[in-house]
């Protein structure tokens, strides 16, 4: 009985000590999955018509979000957004990101991004924003439910 007693705690004690590492490299494959789809959503920023599409796969269908300006979005006006924006990007790209893991079905991501391009009238410019995006995983498929961005200023 002894010997029955010490292996169930012997193997309870490994398994309680194993699982911060189990759940630590589950959240190391969420973690790399949404930083993936959050360089995607930056990229298509250069693409327009394509990088509407691109986005569009990633948001739900529930989607609620706050541009940078204030303004409330679902997620049609956030396709609209893309598809009407009248700048020219050069480049769009996440210089920070962190992931922070609530479940195996939720995360949010807490980053900032520099847009670089020509507006509507040719003038060039460099912009920073702040931003954060939730992400839930529905029936196997990550999706950004809502999210909100704020200018940190534009680089000289």
């Amino acid at each position: 009985m002894k010997s029955i007693t010490a292996t169930f705690v012997a193997i309870t004690a490994l398994s309680l000590c194993a699982a911060p590492f189990a759940l630590a490299a589950d959240n190391s494959a969420v973690e790399t999955k949404i930083k993936q789809m959050e360089d995607s959503w930056a990229a298509s920023q250069t693409q327009k018509d394509h990088g509407a599409s691109a986005v569009e796969g990633m948001l739900a269908s529930d989607y609620a979000g706050v541009g940078a300006k204030g303004e409330i979005r679902d997620k049609s006006s956030q396709i609209e957004h893309i598809k009407s924006d009248t700048d020219t990007y050069g480049s769009s790209k996440n210089d920070s990101m962190k992931v922070h893991v609530y479940g195996p079905d939720l995360a949010t991501v807490c980053g900032t991004s520099t847009e670089a391009g020509k507006d509507k009238d040719g003038k060039e410019f460099n912009r920073s924003f702040a931003w954060v995006d939730t992400w839930m995983q529905r029936n196997g498929k990550w999706e950004c439910i809502a999210s909100g961005g704020t200018p940190v200023g534009e680089k000289k």
